[in-house]
């Protein structure tokens, strides 16, 4: 079963969602240096090398800022099983499967699903997967398969 959030990139070529995740974080950065700069400049500073090396830092920083969000944010899971992938927005534009991790444990607390995904754990929010309840029991039922797999039935 594949399930895909609102942040899902749909068919959107890579640089292209890079761009579109850096705009409002360089905007407002650049924003703020440009605001900065023109109080100092009206009140008689030197703004010149201040200015440049603060406009190179904020653009660094908020483009940055940027990628790290379609890096860490989740747009798709996959799960077969009692294994699960979760791609990241950029991982989803790309072509590449992400490998399959054993599913150790769902919990809903607090409306928020907290996946434990291999070695990681990941929370999932209704509000940013339409399909939520479907992938909750998609999940739980992964967790039951792999304990046991992990803990078979004696005889």
């Amino acid at each position: 079963m594949t399930f895909r959030s609102v942040h899902h990139p749909g068919i959107v070529s890579r640089p292209w969602l890079a761009l579109q995740a850096q705009a409002r974080p360089v905007a407002l950065a650049l924003l703020f240096v440009m605001t900065v700069g023109l109080a100092a400049a009206l009140q008689g500073t030197d703004i010149l090398w201040p200015f440049v090396g603060g406009t190179a830092l904020a653009y660094v920083v908020a483009a940055a800022a940027g990628q790290n969000r379609l890096v860490v944010t989740p747009a798709e899971v996959e799960v077969r099983g009692p294994f699960a992938t979760i791609r990241s927005v950029w991982d989803a534009a790309g072509e590449a499967d992400g490998s399959m991790a054993p599913v150790f444990s769902a919990r809903l607390q607090n409306g928020e699903l907290s996946v434990g995904v291999g070695d990681t754990v990941v929370s999932f929010l209704p509000r940013d997967w339409p399909e939520f309840d479907a992938l909750v029991v998609a999940m739980r039922e992964a967790a039951h398969e792999g304990e046991a797999l992990l803990h078979p039935p004696k005889a």
